[in-house]
């Protein structure tokens, strides 16, 4: 198979066992595999040795000096991989047997297809399924065009086998034109942006879509909220672009964009993001069972932004 899946670690000692554990019981298995120790600090690396001495099969670790982020190490394995494939697989998340199969099948059978993704559930730290999951993307040609050619967003999961060669070509995973230091907005919303430049490309009649299937488990950490602004910041960004884009410009680079903002914008932002973490932290607290609380967050989360609370209903995420 011309194709990499790649893991990027990142203090994974709980859960990285049971991905790789995924990912040997694959139905094909002519893949290789490398795996980016983004520095961590915990026994991430010694288990993942350990397993492939109990398990044996090619896989290649790199390990960096210091911790770069995830966009950094998916910059990395883009331009490390030899293959024309490559498939990134979070290091807390499980791989269904078929997985690799559908997804390489179905992006085998057609020259056009420049990226093929599937379905996630969500799962809790105990493997349980919590009800929801990432089920976006479109599932035909067609509808993937008409939406790239209207400039939309492109969401779809980050568990999806895609050309290397076609994201190389609109810029791969961007890390430069960021602010130094934390937070990391490279970090943020990585696979929106990738997607949503590589939709450019159906000019010349290539696509995205997604089997209408889970194929992927995908771990949903059962903490508070606080990051949607950074989210939301990122998604305006890539949204600027791809218009910029469509109208002939350039891209704007992520700094030149956040200084084009008004101190009005970047508070419509801010409110939007806490309508995001009150909805989000609200459900999280009526599961532990703190009913008051929970509803309170809800409730704010309705009343500043109506639309958001339905698009969430709408998607089931």
């Amino acid at each position: 198979m011309d194709l990499t899946l790649a893991i990027c670690v990142y203090n994974a000692e709980r859960f990285i066992e049971k991905t790789l554990a995924s990912v040997l019981k694959q139905s094909v298995s002519g893949f290789y595999l490398l795996i980016i120790d983004d520095s961590s600090t915990d026994s991430s690396i010694n288990i993942i040795k350990s397993f492939f001495k109990t398990y044996p099969r090619q896989y290649e670790l790199i390990s960096f000096d210091k911790n770069k982020g995830i966009c950094y190490g998916r910059h990395f394995a883009e331009r490390h991989a030899k293959t024309k494939y490559l498939m990134f697989l979070d290091a807390d998340d499980i791989l269904l047997p078929n997985a690799i199969k559908k997804m390489w099948d179905k992006i085998k059978s057609d020259q056009d297809l420049i990226a093929v993704g599937c379905h996630l559930d969500y799962i809790d730290e105990n493997d349980k399924k919590i009800g929801g999951g990432l089920y976006l993307g479109e599932t035909t040609k067609d509808a993937f065009i008409s939406k790239a050619a209207a400039g939309k967003l492109i969401f779809m999961q980050p568990t999806a086998i895609y050309d290397r060669e076609a994201s190389l070509r609109v810029g791969g995973y961007i890390i430069d034109g960021y602010p130094e230091g934390k937070p990391r907005y490279q970090d943020y919303c990585e696979d929106l942006d990738l997607w949503t430049r590589m939709s450019d490309l159906y000019t010349d009649g290539k696509a995205i879509v997604v089997i209408p299937e889970t194929l992927c488990l995908y771990r949903k950490g059962g903490g508070l909220s606080s990051n949607s602004f950074n989210m939301i910041l990122k998604m305006r960004y890539t949204k600027t672009n791809v218009r910029r884009r469509r109208a002939g410009m350039k891209d704007m680079t992520f700094l030149e964009y956040y200084s084009s903002l008004s101190d009005k914008t970047i508070l419509e932002l801010k409110n939007e993001a806490s309508a995001a973490d009150n909805l989000r932290n609200g459900a999280i607290l009526l599961k532990k069972g703190n009913a008051i609380k929970g509803t309170w967050l809800i409730l704010r989360s309705i009343i500043a932004r109506p639309s958001y609370f339905l698009d969430k209903i709408k998607h089931n995420i």
